[in-house]
C-alpha cells in the first residue's frame, strides 16, 4: 500500500513539476535583443570650391577709323571764295580769310577743288579753287578721299567785251578781253559781283552786277569809264 502511494505521489509530484515549468516558461518576459550601433559622425559634403570671375562686359571693339591724311591750304595774296561746290558756278558762301589755313577734308572729281571747313560758319563745309594764285597747299591732294557726286547750279554768263582783263569778285576769276574769246565767257550763278579792271592802275571798279539765272550779262565799260561794243 505504501509502494502504491509513493508512486502516486511521485507521479504527482511529476505532473506538478512539469506545470509550475511551463507556467514560468510562459510568464517569463521575451528579451529584445537590440545591438547598438554607434552612429557615424555626419559628414560634410564639401563642394569643390571654383573660382568664378565676374563675367566680363560684352565690349564693342571698334577699329580705328583712319585719320585723314594731313593736308593743309592756305590763303595768299588776299581772301579765297568758298563756294557751295567745286565750279565757280556755284555760290561764294565764305571766304578763307588772307593768312588763314584750314585742313582739307577732300578733293573733287573736278580737278583743282578742295573741300574745306568753313572757318566763320561752324560745322559747314564749302569748296575751294586751287587754281589761282591764292592759296597754298601744304601735303598730298592725292591722299585726300574723293567726292564725284556733283549736283550742277543753274546761272548765267558773265561776258567782257572791253580790251582789259577782268578780275570779278567773289570767285577771284578772271575774264579775257573780248580778243581772247572764247575765254571771256564765263558762267557764274546768281549772286552780286563786283567786276575789277586788272589793265588799269588801282584796279578800279568796271561794274557791278546782279546776276540772275538764265541770263547774259555783258561787260561793256572798262576802269576809264570807256564804253565798248560786244562783236
Amino acid at each position: 500500500m505504501s509502494v502504491k502511494l509513493s508512486k502516486i505521489y511521485l507521479g504527482i509530484l511529476v505532473a506538478a513539476l512539469a506545470v509550475l515549468s511551463t507556467a514560468c516558461g510562459a510568464s517569463q518576459t521575451s528579451t529584445l535583443i537590440v545591438t547598438e550601433v554607434p552612429l557615424a559622425t555626419p559628414t560634410l559634403l564639401v563642394m569643390p570650391t571654383v573660382d568664378v570671375q565676374p563675367s566680363a562686359t560684352a565690349t564693342l571693339l571698334v577699329a580705328p577709323s583712319a585719320t585723314n591724311p594731313l593736308v593743309t591750304i592756305t590763303s595768299v595774296n588776299g581772301d579765297l571764295s568758298i563756294r557751295t561746290g567745286p565750279d565757280i558756278s556755284f555760290d561764294a558762301i565764305g571766304k578763307l580769310k588772307d593768312g588763314e589755313t584750314v585742313t582739307a577734308l577732300a578733293r573733287s572729281i573736278m580737278d583743282g577743288w578742295v573741300q574745306i571747313p568753313i572757318p566763320s560758319q561752324a560745322g559747314k563745309t564749302g569748296w575751294v579753287s586751287l587754281k589761282t594764285n591764292y592759296s597754298i597747299v601744304s601735303g598730298n591732294l592725292l591722299d585726300l578721299p574723293r567726292v564725284d557726286a556733283v549736283e550742277w547750279n543753274v546761272g548765267s554768263y558773265l561776258i567782257n567785251c572791253t580790251p582789259h582783263r577782268m578780275l570779278v569778285q567773289p570767285g577771284d576769276v578772271i575774264l579775257q578781253p573780248v580778243s581772247e574769246s572764247p575765254n571771256n565767257r564765263v558762267w557764274f550763278t546768281p549772286g552780286n559781283y563786283s567786276v575789277y579792271d586788272l589793265d588799269v592802275t588801282g584796279q578800279p571798279v568796271a561794274a557791278n552786277l546782279s546776276v540772275t539765272e538764265h541770263r547774259e550779262f555783258h561787260i561793256l565799260k572798262d576802269g576809264n569809264r570807256k564804253q565798248w561794243d560786244c562783236p
